[in-house]
């Protein structure tokens, strides 16, 4: 079976956005099947507890979404032309195991979302429901910036704390993904309280680049105040066209969506972020 990217939709703009940074970037790793997937749940559809409101049918709802993914499919159809394939899927699940269990289906490279947007669409897929789709699934995870359009992959950023990095940093992950997109690679110490000694930086650096068996690999040491405004400004200094952020945990994920860097990055970032654990 060939390989795909799973785009999870609600139909709304902001998925019409995440599908065409997925036709893009379809079209860069020659990967030509997209995967529109739907979960949905009767007690995400409506609010019984509303005044005046009633239960929606469900055979009304499977009715209705099937409606939409068919409108949603032509329209990614459209975009990207004869050279993709478009498969469509709609299950009565709970978000993060719907999308764990689609992604390993139909050999997903990646999932790729849209962060800001329509408020809805951001606190089911960005919220907490994000947060155990991650936790569930081994697939890279691409975050877009509203408005942003897609750019070819040439430089990738990879965050990196310097925190237990043998342990933490999937480096296979990033190695591959570096060698998938040809990109050249920047590995960033973001220091905002002190950071580390200049020879700790430079063991650490090459511990870290004969990890990653990558010889082109430019190591970056930036100070400030504000984690989120340092990488966005580096990012836009060095035309970084995706930024890699590694929850260092997997079991504390949650953690890392309640105001941390991955949070900052996920919500604040003017580049395409890749949400990457290690495991699995």
């Amino acid at each position: 079976m060939d390989k795909s990217i799973l785009i999870p939709t609600d139909f709304s703009e902001v998925a019409h956005r995440a599908a065409a940074y997925a036709i893009a970037l379809g079209g860069q790793l020659g990967i030509a099947r997209l995967v529109l997937y739907h979960a949905w749940q009767q007690s995400n559809v409506v609010d019984i507890n509303m005044p005046g409101m009633t239960l929606v049918n469900e055979d009304d709802i499977q009715a209705a979404n099937g409606e939409w993914m068919s409108s949603f499919a032509g329209a990614v159809k459209k975009e990207a032309g004869d050279g993709f394939e478009i498969i469509t899927e709609i299950d009565y699940n709970p978000l993060d195991y719907g999308v764990a269990h689609a992604a390993e289906k139909h050999r997903a490279e990646y999932v790729v979302m849209s962060a800001t947007g329509s408020g809805k669409f951001v606190e089911k897929l960005i919220g907490s429901s994000a947060v155990s789709v991650a936790r569930n699934i081994n697939v890279p995870v691409i975050i877009v910036p509203g408005g942003y359009e897609f750019k070819t992959i040439e430089r990738i950023a990879l965050s990196c704390d310097y925190k237990d990095t043998e342990h933490t940093v999937p480096f296979g992950k990033v190695a591959t993904i570096v060698e998938e997109t040809g990109a050249r690679l920047f590995v960033i110490y973001v220091d905002t309280n002190g950071g580390l000694a200049a020879d700790v930086l430079k063991e650490n650096n090459e511990r870290i680049k004969q990890a990653l068996e990558i010889t082109d690999v430019r190591f970056h040491s930036l100070s400030g105040e504000k984690y989120i405004d340092i990488v966005n400004d580096f990012s836009e200094d060095n035309g970084i066209d995706l930024v890699i952020a590694v929850p260092r945990k997997k079991g504390v994920f949650e953690l890392l969506f309640k105001g941390s860097h991955t949070a900052d990055l996920a919500f604040r970032s003017k580049k395409p972020i890749l949400i990457i654990h290690n495991g699995g």
